[in-house]
C-alpha cells in the first residue's frame, strides 16, 4: 500500500517514485517471509525443528547437541530496547545458534521462553 502511495504521489518524471515503490515492495516481501517461521519442540522424539522461513528447509537438532541458551540484550541509554534468545547447538563440531524469542523493551518474556522450553526439554535442576 506503502508502495502505491508513493509511487502515486511522486511525479513520474521523477524515477525515484518507481525505486521508493520497488524498495517497499521488497521489505514488504521480506517481512512476509519472516511471518512463516516455525520452531517446534518434540519432547517424545527429543527434537527441535527450525525453519526461517518458508523458502528455506527445516533443520532438525537433537536435544543431546544442545549446549545452552544464550541471551543478547539490547541497551540504549540504560533502557531495555529488545532481547532475544537463542538455542546454542553443536552440531558436527560447530557452533550453532539457532533464534528462540524476541522480546521488546524488557526481558521478562525470553526468561519466561527459556523457562517454559527448560521445562518441555526436562533440563536444569532437579527438587
Amino acid at each position: 500500500m506503502v508502495a502505491a502511495v508513493l509511487y502515486c504521489i511522486i511525479p513520474s518524471e521523477k524515477k525515484i517514485g518507481l525505486w521508493a515503490a520497488a524498495l517497499f515492495v521488497i521489505l514488504a516481501f521480506v517481512n512476509l517471509l519472516k511471518t512463516t517461521k516455525k520452531l517446534s519442540i518434540d519432547p517424545q522424539a527429543k527434537i527441535i525443528i527450525h525453519k526461517n522461513h518458508l523458502l528455506t528447509r527445516e533443520a532438525v537438532y537433537r536435544f543431546d547437541e544442545f549446549e545452552q541458551f544464550y541471551v543478547l540484550v539490547g541497551k540504549y541509554l540504560l533502557i531495555t530496547m529488545d532481547s532475544t534468545a537463542f538455542f546454542i547447538f553443536n552440531k558436527g563440531g560447530r557452533e550453532i545458534r539457532v533464534p528462540m524469542v524476541v522480546g521488546l523493551f524488557g526481558s521478562r518474556k525470553v526468561q519466561n521462553a527459556i523457562n517454559e522450553v527448560s521445562d518441555i526439554m526436562n533440563i536444569g535442576e532437579k527438587q
